[in-house]
Order: structure tokens, then C-alpha cells, then sequence
């Protein structure tokens, strides 16, 4: 059973073959001190009552179990007297006293609870008269009492230091789980609120551009009429407050007093994006299909920071091995395959290996598709196909 917080694990200690075997312990403790009775050695006019007074409280003791989960000390007090008047609850009292040890609540008691029980044989074995003088039997029957209580007392301390190890341990694989999904989270917000970045600066610079050749428009000497030039002047004043109103919409993503940045790199920057690489000491075979021209900005863009990625992660888990980089522009999409052979000796890179999770999420965006991973023959590959449209 796979456990999943503190209470499975609990549940699963529970339902573990615990029960069958306390049943098994008591009533077998049960049916030892019965031996004489069921041999025939109880004989003469009172032994209807020697039977009884022996085999009564120890069938008393063995049902009360059947409550020790919810009222063990309880049980434990009824088990005590039994034992003053039979031996025939010896067993019932080894499995109640394994219970107190592993309840979580008022652990000190549990050792006086161990010593009641080896009192009250003490007693029984003193003051019963169908015991008789002391003799080795007794000394048998109390060490055996004692030894039994210890045992089941250390059984049930063993097996609660075993749950509470195994509580530790699941505690550190959820909180371990958790940092885990929290930086994933992160991860993603972080990026999530780049691309963010891009957009709006890109955005702002075209609404900049539309805005300053639309009130040049309002002063040409061509225009026909005072009608023109009053449309000229209302697209000058939408564009602003279209620029305003995004930038007011998107400042807790940049943060107050940042101006825009310049427009992102597209796929014309690729040659510039292989010198860079170059220089650093790849070695990148680039191959370009299709015109780069017809493909939106916007994914255009992200075609780029996708081809900046796979060169980085490149970099650096495989140095030293040729890379090998296309992109195709079709008719629909624009497909970017980059490989490489895998390393056998890599030394660990810097970072949080997150860059492959920012790829997905600028696939995502445009509603793309990605794969990456090793592949036999080939080394490490990265596939993305980005469709080509603009949204609606």
C-alpha cells in the first residue's frame, strides 16, 4: 500500500496481521492453563467450580480485548483482576500490555501497568488455595509472567519506534515533495512572467510606432478634408490610451519605473545567435528552410528564445560536443529540431535545470508542441513545432 501523509501511515500499521496474531497469543495463553482440565486432572466434587474459576476469567480477559484499541487502560485494570482469580489471562495480558506500549498517551504508566500485572500473579500465587504451598511451579509460572510482560512490553516500544521512524522519514519526503512542486511553481511564474515581459514590451513598441505615425498623419497637407484629420486624431488618442491601459494592466508584472525594453530578438538574430555560440566555443552547424520573413513576430520570438535554449542546455551538459540546429519554416509551422551527442563525463553546470520548462511554456503559448529527451543514435534531441497564426 503506498502511503501518502502521517494518517496512512498509521491506517497501514493498523491493518497489518497485528490483530490475528494478539487473538492467536491470547487465546493460546488461554488454552495452556487448560491443559489440566481438558487432561482430566480436575477431578472430585469441586471441580465444576476449580474449572470455572480458571477458565471464566480467562475467557473474560481474552473478550476484553476485543476493546483494548479504545479503552486500554481499561482493559489493562479488568486483565489485573482476572489474574487474581486464573492464570488463564496470562496471554490477554502479554497483548494488553504490547497495546500500552505503543499508545501514544501516557507512556510512564505503561511500565506500572506491567508491574500490576506481575502483582496481581503474585498475589494469586500467595493467597489462592488451589496453589498450594510455593513450589517450582510457581517460581515458573510468576517468571514466566515477568518475562512475558518485559517481552510484550518491548515489542510494542520496538514497534512504536519503528512507526514514529517511518513518520520521520515520510515527513521529510513531503516536505521534500513540496519544496519540489514549490519551485517547479516558481519555476514557471518566473517564467510565465518573462514572457509577460516580452509581450508587453514588444506591445509597446508597436502602439508607440502607431501612435507617433498617426499624429504625424493629423499634420500632412493631403489629407481630404477636417474629417480625415479628425479620425487621424482619434486613432492617435485610442492608440495612447490603448498604451496607457496595458501599461497600467501589466506593472505588477514589471515592476513601477521600468520603461520598455527593446523588441525581443526574432529568427532574423539567428546568424547573430551562432556567432555568440562560436565564440563561446560551440560548435553549431545552424540550418534555416523557409522564409523567416512570413513568420509572425510573436513566434518568431519564442522560435528563438527555443533555439537560445537548446544551445544553452547544450553548452552546458554536453561541452566540447558539435550541435547540430534546424529550423524550417512550412507552410503551417515552424519546426526547430536541435541535437547533440550526450556526454559521458559532463561536469555539473550551474543552475536549476529549468530551461527546458520555460521551452514548454513558450510552446504552450502558442499552442505547440515539444518533446525532448535521449534517443538512441542520436544523443540528445530536442523537437518543437510551433503553429503560424496570429491570434484572434
Amino acid at each position: 500500500m503506498e502511503v501518502t501523509d502521517i494518517a496512512d501511515l498509521r491506517s497501514e500499521d493498523s491493518s497489518r496481521p497485528w490483530p490475528a496474531v494478539a487473538w492467536t497469543v491470547a487465546v493460546l495463553g488461554w488454552l495452556y492453563y487448560m491443559t489440566p482440565v481438558f487432561a482430566g486432572r480436575v477431578d472430585g466434587p469441586s471441580a465444576p467450580a476449580r474449572i470455572a474459576l480458571i477458565a471464566l476469567p480467562g475467557v473474560i480477559a481474552v473478550a476484553a480485548l476485543a476493546w483494548r484499541h479504545r479503552r486500554p487502560w481499561g482493559v489493562a485494570l479488568l486483565i489485573m483482576v482476572t489474574l487474581l482469580l486464573s492464570p488463564a489471562g496470562l496471554g490477554a495480558a502479554l497483548v494488553i500490555q504490547e497495546r500500552l506500549a505503543r499508545n501514544g498517551d501516557r507512556r510512564w504508566a505503561t511500565p506500572l501497568a506491567g508491574v500490576g500485572m506481575v502483582v496481581a500473579t503474585l498475589v494469586r500465587l500467595l493467597v489462592s488455595p488451589d496453589v498450594g504451598p510455593w513450589r517450582m511451579a510457581s517460581t515458573v509460572e510468576l517468571s514466566l509472567c515477568v518475562i512475558g510482560v518485559v517481552l510484550a512490553m518491548l515489542i510494542g516500544l520496538l514497534r512504536t519506534s519503528q512507526v514514529e521512524l517511518q513518520e520521520q522519514r515520510l515527513s521529510a519526503e513531503l516536505a521534500r515533495a513540496d519544496a519540489e512542486v514549490a519551485r517547479l511553481r516558481e519555476a514557471r511564474l518566473a517564467e510565465r512572467e518573462l514572457i509577460a515581459r516580452e509581450m508587453h514590451d514588444v506591445v509597446a513598441h508597436r502602439i508607440s510606432l502607431v501612435a507617433m505615425h498617426a499624429g504625424a498623419l493629423g499634420y500632412r497637407d493631403d489629407l481630404l478634408g477636417d474629417e480625415a484629420r479628425e479620425t487621424v486624431s482619434l486613432i492617435q488618442a485610442n492608440a495612447k490610451a490603448a498604451l496607457s491601459e496595458l501599461r497600467a494592466m501589466l506593472t505588477t508584472l514589471r515592476g513601477p519605473g521600468e520603461a520598455p525594453a527593446e523588441p525581443q530578438p526574432t529568427l532574423a538574430e539567428l546568424d547573430a545567435l551562432l556567432a555568440d555560440a562560436e565564440a563561446a566555443g560551440q560548435k553549431v552547424t545552424l540550418s534555416k528552410v523557409g522564409d523567416f520573413g512570413a513568420v509572425p513576430q510573436r513566434v518568431s520570438r519564442h522560435t528563438f528564445r527555443i533555439v537560445q535554449e537548446g544551445l544553452t542546455n547544450a553548452r552546458k551538459h554536453a561541452p566540447g560536443v558539435p550541435v547540430s540546429a534546424a529550423v524550417e519554416v512550412g507552410s503551417s509551422a515552424v519546426r526547430v529540431r536541435i541535437s547533440n551527442p550526450l556526454a559521458d563525463l559532463a561536469p555539473t553546470a550551474p543552475g536549476a535545470g529549468l530551461g527546458l520548462l520555460g521551452v514548454a511554456e513558450r510552446v504552450a503559448l502558442v499552442g505547440g508542441s515539444v518533446t525532448y529527451g535521449a534517443v538512441d543514435g542520436e544523443g540528445f534531441v530536442l523537437e518543437a513545432e510551433l503553429p503560424i497564426k496570429e491570434p484572434m
